[in-house]
């Protein structure tokens, strides 16, 4: 029934698409498990910006700028709420969902034009909970489907304009402004392009520099702000790393995305037996396959792996898994095959969740109980820990410890003692935390500090003009 539901070339099966996803949603909206980490510290990063600092030079943080950009503007119309980025997420997925199903169908992807895809996509965004974080994975996700689509149109050799090369290496520059790890799928857009369409020198040149134009712009702001010093280290150098933070193991991983996983080998060994191709949807195959693995290297690069690093196995899982279920020649059997998919993946995800599954462990992805006596005050906090700011905002400039330490703990450079001077003299926090006295140091370079803050054990507190 859902399965031929789905199957008809009909746009208003998105309404059912839409039904389903609100009604999968609700027990994660009624019930939710609180903040995570990340959700905090987007939060917190958030209002520094709709406050009005700028990124990288008044807020030492490595997110990336249209990210925190558009974290600013969630604070700014919907405060600290976490429901509302909740609401956000699920019409993301929504869209996407709907996006992808569209793409397949206006690219001939399938013998038969079908909205299936659009089901199976937006199911596979239900395998962890914490998909439904207003993340900047999500939104990455989603410019990343732009650039597919503008990739399949330029791999169709009765569709190549100049304008949809640029376009794509544009869409691959703005991911990279989302998640920066993304970029490894310009190399897999120049790869597919050697390969597939036999693009030239000049076709790959406009890539690369549709790619680099968000980025050039970027680097001429910051020239005029003259901080393009502090722009590369706390955005490109700390963004570019090997061996990412993993928050959740490797077999949590793989539990999580077990069913995702036996469905995909499942489709692999259906295609090599049943499915007849054209050329160009034999292309589209092996696209997404070659997706599949920069996916892998991808997360590999990420500076953080959670479930929501996943993220980019979505597209390429959902086109493999649709494919295995319309080739199925039985429709009650390739309807029992739906309804189990859904049902794995729903359960997989509650039970999880709920803590059923021993081998799926969240605690990393959570703060720790605020222990900290201070509340609703601006904090600077001289350490790497964002549990203190559940109940309060940042106060100065340092986010990320990792950042931020340097310059607390080598004053001897000029340029590390004017950032911390500045900090104290436009964004004087309220309290400072500072378990490894690396305040005496700074009061001993800048005594002016010291007159303004009164010491109570590890915390210094700003005295009342």
């Amino acid at each position: 029934m859902l399965l031929r539901f789905f199957r008809i070339n009909d746009p208003y099966r998105l309404i059912g698409l839409f039904i389903i996803i609100v009604l999968i949603s609700l027990p994660f909206l009624i019930m939710p498990v609180g903040i995570m980490l990340s959700e905090l510290k987007n939060l917190v990063l958030g209002q520094a910006i709709a406050e009005g600092k700028l990124m990288y030079v008044q807020v030492f943080d490595d997110t990336p700028p249209l990210a925190s950009v558009i974290y600013g503007l969630m604070h700014l119309i919907f405060g600290k709420s976490l429901l509302a980025g909740h609401i956000m997420a699920i019409f993301i997925i929504i869209f996407q969902s709907s996006y992808f199903a569209t793409l397949l169908i206006n690219n001939k992807a399938y013998a038969e034009n079908t909205y299936l895809p659009s089901l199976i996509f937006g199911l596979l965004c239900f395998f962890s909970f914490d998909l439904l974080s207003f993340s900047p994975e999500l939104l990455a996700s989603t410019v990343l489907l732009f650039a597919l689509n503008q990739l399949f149109h330029e791999v169709e050799f009765k569709i190549q304009r100049d304008e949809i090369t640029l376009k794509l290496g544009v869409y691959l520059g703005l991911t990279t402004f989302l998640v920066f790890s993304y970029w490894v799928f310009l190399v897999l857009t120049i790869f597919i392009l050697i390969t597939f369409s036999r693009a030239g020198f000049r076709k790959i040149a406009l890539v690369v520099f549709g790619f680099m134009l968000p980025h050039a712009l970027l680097f001429t702001l910051y020239f005029y702000k003259g901080a393009t010093g502090l722009l590369w280290t706390n955005f490109y150098l700390s963004n570019l790393t090997f061996s990412g933070e993993m928050l959740i193991s490797t077999k949590g991983l793989f539990v999580l995305a077990a069913v995702p996983v036996v469905y995909f080998v499942f489709s692999v060994f259906m295609m090599n037996r049943e499915a007849r191709f054209t050329k160009y949807q034999s292309q589209l195959m092996q696209i997404m396959f070659l997706w599949l693995l920069f996916a892998l290297i991808q997360v590999l690069l990420a500076r953080q792996i959670s479930p929501a690093s996943l993220i980019p196995f979505i597209p390429p899982l959902a086109y493999f898994v649709s494919h295995y279920l319309l080739l199925i020649r039985r429709k009650w059997r390739a309807e029992l095959m739906l309804w189990l998919f859904l049902g794995g993946i729903v359960s997989v995800n509650l039970l999880s969740r709920s803590g059923k599954i021993v081998s799926v462990d969240f605690t990393s992805l959570f703060p720790k109980t605020n222990t900290s006596v201070v509340e609703e005050k601006r904090v600077l906090m001289l350490e790497k820990d964002l549990n203190v700011y559940q109940h309060n905002s940042l106060g100065g400039y340092f986010l990320d410890w990792g950042l931020s330490a340097p310059l607390f703990t080598d004053l001897s450079k000029y340029d590390h003692v004017e950032i911390i001077s500045s900090c104290f003299k436009e964004d004087p926090p309220e309290v400072i935390i500072d378990k490894n006295n690396l305040m005496q140091g700074v009061i001993q370079r800048i005594p002016s500090i010291g007159m303004e803050y009164r010491r109570e054990g590890n915390v210094y507190k700003r005295i009342s003009n």
